[in-house]
This record gives structure tokens, C-alpha cells and sequence, in this order.
């Protein structure tokens, strides 16, 4: 499997001869989205710089919101968060979104803003790669997401959705790490080739150069 980051919290994850994208963005994002080819397009929730799908060429499957979802070797479950007042109120929800294939499970918290109940929690806990976003408005503080890392003990932790030279006011991946008791930023790549055999022993942080 390999893990690639297209900007803001749009990741690219090719397994086999199968491509998913999760939340392509358009320009209030900050940057410009070119089309990305894929067979699958998850969305976590209705802002634009999470739901602009007309980004993605190939007439791929759309998933949209929780449920599950099994297309192809890919098995997506999608849970609801409210974002703002909340789903009982006719709020905004935030949709994250568990990913398995290939023997591994990856979680795409989308953009997360409230702490996740016990329930929520549980279905978590066989994540090995977790996709998280460290800025942006209302969006969990490094605290809280500390409290779910120590929670599902993840193998692989992916940052998104933090300034990287763009025009939008994000704050930098090197206060996320400092916040995060990281002393030494860890190298960054270009992409994450990973299967069931080099994940490893104790969580590693995984930084992404965006790739569009």
C-alpha cells in the first residue's frame, strides 16, 4: 500500500489496482487541487475544503457520511462526530473514517473537532495508521488527540492539514511535533510504502511532502 498526501487533509491511497482519495478540497483550502484520478472518494464532511469532489476524475464511488461500505478489496465504515451544535440540533457532522485492505486498518479523522465518546473510541482500536488533522478552526487540540493516540496506540501517526508554504493560516507541523513532545522533527518523504511486514514495533510520526 502506498500513502500519499495531496494537500490539506486529502491523502491518495493506492492498493493494488485500486485508488481512494479522501477529502479533495478546493481553492479556500489554499491551494490549488489539480484532478486526481481515482475509485474510491471518501468525504468527511460539507465544507468545500473537504467535499469538492468535481477534483476527482474517473467517476469513482462516492462516500459520503457514516454507514459501511465495501467496494472492491476496500472495506470503509464511516462514523459520525457532530461538528458546531451538534447532529441532534440539525448541525454540521464530521464523518471519520475507517479504511481496511491489505491486512491493514487506517482511520481518517476528517476534520475532527470534539473529543470522541467511549463508543466512538472502540471502533478504533484495531487502527495501525492513523491520519490525523493538527490545524486549522476548531479542530482538536494536540492534547485531545494525545488522548485518543494513547487510547488506540496506532503504529504509524500521518499529520495533515497544517501550513506548508501555502496561503492559508495554518499552524505549522513543527509546533504540532513540539506540542507533541517531539524534540527532532522526524525526516519527511515523499510517500509511505507500508504493508502488514514493516509496520513498526512502536509508533512512528510519518511526515509527508504534499505531492501536487
Amino acid at each position: 500500500m502506498e500513502i500519499t498526501w495531496l494537500g490539506h487533509s486529502s491523502v491518495r491511497i493506492n492498493s493494488r489496482d485500486i485508488i481512494l482519495v479522501t477529502d479533495p478540497y478546493d481553492t479556500s483550502a489554499g491551494n490549488f487541487m489539480p484532478p486526481q484520478k481515482a475509485d474510491i472518494v471518501t468525504v468527511s464532511n460539507d465544507s468545500p475544503k473537504h467535499s469538492h469532489t468535481s477534483s476527482v476524475t474517473g467517476n469513482p464511488h462516492l462516500i459520503h457520511g457514516p454507514g459501511e461500505y465495501e467496494i472492491s478489496h476496500f472495506y470503509v465504515t464511516g462514523t459520525g462526530t457532530a461538528i458546531d451544535e451538534g447532529e441532534e440540533a440539525g448541525g454540521r457532522v464530521n464523518t471519520f473514517y475507517t479504511i481496511r485492505a491489505e491486512g491493514l486498518t487506517l482511520c481518517h479523522l476528517g476534520a475532527l473537532t470534539r473529543k470522541l465518546t467511549p463508543a466512538q473510541l472502540d471502533r478504533l482500536r484495531q487502527t495501525q495508521i492513523l491520519i490525523a488533522p493538527v490545524s486549522g478552526e476548531g479542530i482538536l487540540p494536540t492534547t485531545a488527540l494525545q488522548e485518543i493516540i494513547s487510547s488506540i496506540q496506532p503504529r504509524v501517526l500521518i499529520p495533515v492539514q497544517y501550513g506548508d508554504g501555502g496561503p492559508e493560516e495554518l499552524e505549522s507541523v513543527e509546533r504540532f511535533l513540539t506540542n507533541m513532545g517531539v524534540a527532532e522533527p522526524p525526516p519527511s518523504s515523499n510517500r509511505l510504502t507500508i504493508n502488514e511486514t514493516n509496520l513498526p514495533a512502536d509508533m512512528r510520526i510519518n511526515l509527508l511532502n504534499r505531492q501536487i
